[in-house]
């Protein structure tokens, strides 16, 4: 009897240790551990800062979510290119920072990006990362907002695009425009609206998901002037279950 229950046991433990490192899955209600990282930079009329969370954990999917946030990050927009810059560490995206006021003759640049988590429940971990941007001499400078959903079992970026079917995706921009409107209408901001655009509303990509439901916003200029800012507008839970697939990975975690 002692000889099988060492036999078992070693059984187990030879199991145990063959299983690959930071392969386990995190399970679908976990919530992801995680610290808040600050990157100050301020010389040289060069003034940089970055705040964003790191999770914590050896996990592949973990790593995964940190390098597409700090990714994300370190985007800049310089105005008047053409494409975006992206930069891998924070000494480069300095230097970048200083090619670019020298080659244009700007007396500085600004620029900030700060994340913020927005969910961390069901399996999907949310991130609004905002974006500010100034060239000393400039008129005015530049914001932006990205919202980053991941997954938490894989890492991977949540999409929304593929969720609907044909006509419930009509359904969702007729329900979006009504919410929509709403906002902006309580906000006082109605009279700064494009009415081109509301002849031909659409939805932004750019989604986060809330506790209150999935909120969507537009980007600086994008449906009106700077005045209008970047407007925000939630569509509930209990209005976006029904319309979502079924095979919606974001549906599964959100409503299982």
């Amino acid at each position: 009897m002692l000889t099988k229950t060492i036999t078992a046991f070693f059984c187990l433990f030879l199991l145990a240790a063959l299983t690959p490192y930071g392969s386990e899955r995190v399970s679908a209600d976990h919530f992801l551990a995680y610290t808040t990282e600050i990157f100050d930079y301020n010389q040289d009329v060069v003034a940089v800062r970055l705040k964003y969370p790191e999770v914590t954990g050896p996990n592949r999917q973990y790593r995964s979510v940190n390098e597409q946030i700090r990714k994300s990050m370190m985007t800049i927009r310089f105005p008047g290119k053409a494409t975006n810059q992206v930069f891998g560490k924070t000494k480069d995206l300095v230097q970048g920072v200083r090619r670019f006021i020298m080659r244009n003759d700007f007396k500085g640049y600004e620029f900030s990006s700060v994340a913020d988590v927005m969910h961390n429940a069901k399996g999907i971990f949310t991130v609004k990362i905002l974006n500010y941007e100034m060239p000393y001499g400039a008129a005015n400078g530049s914001n932006s907002i990205v919202y980053l959903n991941f997954d938490i079992e894989t890492g991977k970026r949540l999409g929304i695009s593929g969720c609907f079917s044909d006509d419930r995706r009509k359904e969702l921009v007729n329900l979006g425009k009504e919410f929509f409107i709403k906002k902006v209408k309580a906000d006082n901001m109605f009279d700064f609206l494009d009415g081109q655009f509301l002849e031909s509303f659409y939805l932004p990509e750019n989604f986060a998901v809330t506790e209150r439901g999935v909120e969507f916003v537009y980007q600086q200029y994008e449906i009106g002037p700077r005045s209008l800012g970047m407007p925000a507008f939630t569509i509930p839970h209990g209005e976006m279950r029904d319309l979502m697939d079924k095979e919606c990975v974001l549906r599964q975690h959100l409503y299982r």
